[in-house]
Order: C-alpha cells, then sequence, then structure tokens
C-alpha cells in the first residue's frame, strides 16, 4: 500500500510526495513515456507546471501522460502541487527532487554537470596560461598579448550564460593566439582560420568580433589584408625605371611584399621610426627634409622587419627610435634596433627617455608582466644607457607612460 506524505496549504491546497527516496534506476517505462520523460527532465528548472509538461508531452495521450507523473510520485522522483477543485484533488505543478540524478540517468546534460565541465574548461586554460607566462623566453614576452589573454580568460569565467561549446571554442582560440605569437606568424585572417581550425573559412564573423574585442590583431600580425609599410618624408623608392614619391603626400602605406621587390631607396639622411600610429600622423606632418619617417606597429611583424632590412640595404643610415615609455617599447625598441646593429649602423632611443617619462602626466602602474620583462631587459649588457636608465626608474617608481602624451 502507497504512503504519502502530505503538506496542507489551506483547505484547498497541498504538496503531496513519496515517503520513499528517488531510487538509483529508472522506472519501466516504454520508448514513448521515457521520450516524453527525457523532455520533461531536460531543462534545468525544478518545478515545471502541468500545462508545460502536457504541452511538451506532444502526441502522447492525456491519459499516459497522467499515468507517467504518477509513476514519477510513486517511485519517489518529485513531489505535486495539488488543488482541491470541485470535490476532487488535481495536480497543477510538480518539483523534482533529485533532478541532476534524474538527468544523468537519462544521459542528459544536467545543471551541476555542465558548471563542472565549464569549470574544468576554465581551470584548465588558467593552468595553460600560468605555464606559458613562465615558459615563454623574456626575449619573446609580450607584456600586452599576456595581459589581452589574461582579460580575456577573466571576461570568458565571468560570461557564465555562454553555452559550453561556445566557451570551449573561445578558449582554444586564445591558444591558438598564443601560439600564433610565440611562432613569429603573420598573415591575413584566412592564415589564422587556418593556423586555428584547420580551415581558412571557420572563424565566422562572430569569432572575429569577439576576437577584436579582445586583441590587437594587427599588432601580433593579424590582418584583415596583406599586411602594409607607412612611410612618410622625403624619400623615393624605386622598382627598376619606376620611382614612388613619398613626400607627395602626408604618408603613404606600401605593401610589405612591394619593399621586399624595391630596387633603391633615396632621400633621407636619418630613419625615424614612431610606435603609436596617431604621433606617427602627426609627425608626419612637420618633419624636417633629411628625415624619412616610418611606422612601427607595435611589436613588430616578421615580414614588417623584414621589409625594414631590405631598406636598409638599399639605404644604410642611422635611425632614431621613439616608442612607448614602457617595458614593452623598451624592449620593441632594442628588437628593432638589433637590424641596425646588425649592419654596423648607428640607432639610438629618442623622446623615450627619463625627460619625456618624468614629464608625462601619465600614471599607468607596472604589472608582474612589465616587472618581469623590466628585470630581464636589466640583465642585457647591450641595454643603451638611456633605456637602462629609463627601465630602473620605472622600476622603481611602479609606473609607465605612452609616447602619445609628448610626441
Amino acid at each position: 500500500m502507497q504512503t504519502w506524505n502530505d503538506v496542507q496549504h489551506g483547505h484547498d491546497e497541498r504538496d503531496r510526495y513519496a515517503v520513499c527516496p528517488p531510487p538509483e534506476v529508472l522506472p519501466q517505462l516504454d520508448a514513448e513515456q521515457m521520450a516524453v520523460l527525457k523532455k520533461w527532465a531536460k531543462p534545468d528548472s525544478e518545478r515545471r507546471t502541468r500545462a508545460a509538461l502536457f504541452k511538451e508531452a506532444g502526441k502522447l495521450s492525456i491519459e499516459r501522460a497522467e499515468a507517467l507523473c504518477e509513476k514519477l510520485l510513486i517511485k519517489g522522483w518529485l513531489f505535486r502541487r495539488e488543488q482541491l477543485i470541485g470535490g476532487t484533488w488535481q495536480w497543477q505543478s510538480i518539483t523534482w527532487l533529485e533532478l541532476d540524478k534524474l538527468q544523468g540517468l537519462l544521459g542528459l546534460s544536467s545543471a551541476q554537470k555542465r558548471q563542472r565541465d565549464r569549470q574544468e574548461l576554465l581551470s584548465a586554460s588558467a593552468a595553460w596560461l600560468a605555464s606559458r607566462r613562465e615558459s615563454v623566453e623574456s626575449s619573446a614576452l609580450d607584456p600586452d598579448l599576456l595581459d589581452e589573454l589574461e582579460q580575456a580568460l577573466t571576461e570568458l569565467s565571468q560570461h557564465k550564460s555562454l553555452r559550453q561549446e561556445y566557451l570551449a571554442a573561445r578558449l582554444s582560440l586564445l591558444e591558438a593566439i598564443a601560439a600564433w605569437h610565440d611562432a613569429g606568424k603573420q598573415g591575413v585572417r584566412q592564415n589564422f582560420a587556418l593556423h586555428a581550425r584547420g580551415w581558412t573559412k571557420s572563424l565566422k564573423a562572430a569569432d572575429w568580433r569577439w576576437l577584436e574585442s579582445a586583441f590587437d590583431l594587427e599588432r601580433i600580425g593579424i590582418g584583415r589584408f596583406a599586411p602594409i609599410a607607412w612611410l612618410a618624408g622625403d624619400v623615393t623608392l624605386n622598382w627598376g625605371t619606376k620611382s614612388l614619391d613619398v613626400g607627395t603626400v602626408h604618408c603613404l602605406g606600401v605593401p610589405v611584399s612591394d619593399l621586399l621587390q624595391s630596387s633603391g631607396i633615396t632621400g633621407p639622411k636619418r630613419w625615424w621610426l614612431v610606435e603609436n600610429r596617431a604621433s606617427f600622423e602627426q609627425q608626419a606632418r612637420n618633419l624636417k627634409d633629411d628625415v624619412g619617417l616610418i611606422w612601427m606597429p607595435g611589436r613588430p611583424s616578421s615580414a614588417w622587419m623584414e621589409a625594414v632590412s631590405r631598406l636598409l640595404e638599399h639605404l644604410p643610415i642611422p635611425a632614431w627610435i621613439s616608442a612607448d615609455a614602457d617595458p614593452a617599447g623598451v624592449d620593441i625598441a632594442c628588437s628593432v634596433g638589433a637590424l641596425w646593429t646588425g649592419k654596423g649602423l648607428a640607432w639610438e632611443p629618442y623622446l623615450m627617455g627619463l625627460e619625456q617619462w618624468q614629464a608625462t602626466t601619465q600614471y599607468w602602474p607596472l604589472n608582474a608582466h612589465d616587472r618581469r620583462l623590466i628585470a630581464a631587459l636589466l640583465d642585457r649588457a647591450e641595454l643603451p644607457s638611456s633605456l637602462r636608465a629609463l627601465c630602473s626608474a620605472m622600476l622603481e617608481e611602479g609606473r609607465k607612460a605612452e609616447q602619445e602624451a609628448w610626441i
């Protein structure tokens, strides 16, 4: 004989449930009722109304749906909210007693399991990022990329409504971005899509919107189109019998592939490389006649470095290099300056020293990556004295600055 527990809510409403706990196995059901039970148990809501359940029952008759609900009640899987109508108790809703357990027996993904799986994904990505932070060579360290990766991971962890398959896909893109950067790759978006997922059209518009919001794609060598080198000043580029006068316009973008095919350059007596794009365009309007200006796009790609090396082959002249007064800027200046050093040419940091750093009102605090990079920079015997003084001052005061404030 079935024993019930009835909890009264007034004289015409009650909750009814069986005294037994939910079993370890599913009730014996035919295929049609089992299909309906899966529909009923799939949502994560523990409370379901009679109307919603009967709607989901589809073609199952009302009598058989009632019988299914009764069997679940008897077996201890739910309690029912019942109402006294016309002298007869009629159930209005159910509340699952152990929905997570029932979903597991039915082969459904439960909220708890999805949460566990989600946390496992995030924990694995956090461990990967921590390992990368410790293992990447200091000379290849890009503090901006590390910051972007950490911020992207933090935002993904906070986006709790993101479906698990999308979360997994985006976490995999974090690793693809890092691998692309660490390998020194550069190219257009189709190249990165092929690198990330093995197919040039594998990343959809939503993927690119998310990547654009999280990363400076151009800086890490993922362009919409072929890479461009931006120049300004009284510079004439030659290709055999043809020539191009850069000084005719304010500034000019030349495809890197074309620069690599150039046959000669004339004009300037010094190159000036400026990191910030707005600063580059501003200085392009007021250049001295003997200076050729080059935009240095953050941490330059290998293709850009190859193009600049080609310029030096044609016109081996000294350089000023102006990057941000921050650890990454110092590292970039040294990396690009090495092109000049390798060819026996002089280069010097310009407008990125103590004077500019001390005069600015900017106060961007150093992060852990910055401090690690400063330590690595100070270990370099070839670090120019002006940059060594800047690094020491940044480390002492714990701040950095961007060149846009003074160039």
